[in-house]
């Protein structure tokens, strides 16, 4: 077996999670390895819809985390890998229903209690909003949010050459040692003090006890036409009430409509648990589309030119994992995002560089970073025995 070398740092997964880490690390002066079994984005960072959005999170940790994210992330935008990659633009969320409508209500309650980096601009009925169809009861538009794809982040971000980058390569085992961890590669070998794992849906792989499993998302693209049309992303309530409730029960299906630089629509997202990237099936297109077009009419001109499954890792009580690997001291891990990893990664990054150069959380976030612990399961499991 070869060698590879002695590292600061060794970072597994080059999503935009795990290429935001090994960027924050170097820029701390570390030399770090960037490892991924098939290369940058390849997973979900690169069919996500590259929204960064905190309206679409989870009260609580969550919704914090990702509103000091984007702060952050505007600030690496003026300047920073970034820039370029991240775009400002309005959020839209429309709603039909009592359910739909009662979870408006809950966000615009979410976002008072977050301050001021997301604003409730207007809310009212669908003419707000120019080229909405019938049946939108209300129709909700957001400042302050914004657009980034995963994969022009994971660029920006592997935009520092001192980022040694290894892919394909399949990580096989991690060995910690008294001077930090081997991590075996099948035909060679790495070292380092300290590994991050932002490894997505293969991180039961090398972490068996960590409850991530892959969930699907079927989603569809249209082809191009006339940009500008729809200033920003239109999600319904149902998407935000996809995140805490079953989605067997939604009163819709959580539809978001996302308007493309080139005049295309991105169109999804389904929420399923059995994790299979090569399952798309029509009937549940069809329910999307549906609802697509009656939202947003100007889709029944356009012809659906691929639909697909992307696949998310997602964590059983919906919060990602992200602090030491238990009984592994010199591993932090960094993963379960589901659909967040994208306006977290930012913040994440850095607060993960901190976590495994051994310093505390940036001031104010210390509480809601516990929260993400990967303690919290075997503190579950200890109350359970």
């Amino acid at each position: 077996m070869d060698d590879l070398g002695r590292y600061d740092a060794i970072v597994l997964g080059a999503g935009v999670v795990g290429a935001s880490s090994a960027w924050h690390l170097s820029r701390a002066g570390l030399r770090v390895a960037l490892v991924d079994a098939e290369g940058p984005a390849a997973a979900a960072s690169g069919a996500s819809d590259g929204a960064v959005s905190v309206a679409s999170k989870k009260p609580g940790p969550l919704a914090r985390l990702a509103t000091a994210s984007l702060l952050y992330t505007r600030d690496l935008a003026a300047g920073g890998p970034l820039t370029g990659r991240y775009h400002p633009r309005p959020s839209y969320i429309f709603g039909s229903g009592g359910a739909e409508c009662g979870a408006i209500d809950d966000l615009i309650a979410k976002l008072d209690s977050l301050g001021s980096a997301v604003t409730l601009r207007r809310d009212g009925g669908p003419d707000r909003l120019p080229g909405t169809g019938a049946g939108i009861e209300r129709l909700v538009e957001l400042g302050g949010e914004g657009h980034m794809p995963g994969y022009a982040a994971v660029a920006g971000y592997l935009e520092d050459r001192r980022i040694d980058r290894i892919w394909p390569a399949r990580v096989q085992a991690l060995h910690e040692t008294g001077g930090g961890v081997v991590v075996d590669l099948g035909t060679a070998r790495l070292s380092a003090p300290r590994v991050v794992a932002a490894l997505g849906v293969s991180t039961r792989g090398l972490f068996p006890a960590m409850p991530v499993a892959p969930r699907a998302g079927q989603l569809f693209v249209t082809d191009r036409g006339p940009v500008g049309a729809l200033p920003g992303a239109l999600t319904s309530a149902a998407y935000l009430l996809a995140k805490t409730t079953n989605p067997d029960v939604l009163p819709y299906p959580p539809v978001v409509i996302d308007p493309l630089t080139t005049g295309q629509y991105l169109v999804g997202s389904t929420r399923e648990a059995h994790g299979d990237p090569g399952r798309v099936d029509f009937a549940t297109l069809q329910k999307l589309m549906r609802r697509a077009a009656q939202t947003w009419p100007a889709l029944r001109a356009r012809r659906v030119i691929r639909a697909f499954a992307g696949v998310r890792a997602a964590v059983s009580d919906g919060l990602p994992i992200v602090g030491p690997a238990p009984g592994q001291s010199r591993v932090t891990l960094a993963t379960g995002f589901e659909g967040d990893g994208i306006c977290l990664s930012a913040m994440i990054g850095r607060e993960v560089a901190r976590l495994a150069m051994g310093q505390p959380p940036t001031a104010g976030l210390a509480e809601d970073m516990a929260a993400l612990s990967p303690d919290r399961f075997a503190r579950v499991r200890e109350t359970a025995g």
